[in-house]
């Protein structure tokens, strides 16, 4: 993997690995050539790693669900949030929307 980010860093010149966006009021450096070329020589690893990790979630909940006994989780659906954890859900949401949580934007993101 390292071998062949150096090999692309050899044959992308400074000018051509990186380019600018403007993302809202942001300008951020960006690689998309240089990514796309990356992820080609990858043949997809990155999207089998992210399967991979979803399926050990899968399996980490469906181990812990056999070891509770297989309870039966139909009474989860009538569940209610009590006003105390609403309220934290909602200081959450309020505190997503004010960037507090630093990410990078994406192409298919509205900019607050």
């Amino acid at each position: 993997m390292f071998r062949f980010e150096k090999e692309l860093t050899e044959r992308f010149p400074e000018d051509k690995k990186y380019s600018f966006e403007q993302r809202g009021n942001l300008t951020v450096k960006v690689s998309q050539a240089f990514s796309k070329a990356y992820h080609q020589m990858l043949a997809g690893q990155v999207e089998r790693r992210m399967r991979a990790s979803i399926k050990m979630v899968t399996d980490f909940w469906m181990t812990c669900w056999v070891d509770a006994g297989q309870p039966d989780l139909t009474a989860l659906l009538d569940f209610e949030f009590s006003r105390e954890e609403k309220d934290a859900l909602e200081k959450e949401k309020y505190a997503w929307k004010q960037r507090l949580f630093k990410s990078r934007m994406h192409n298919d993101e509205e900019q607050d």
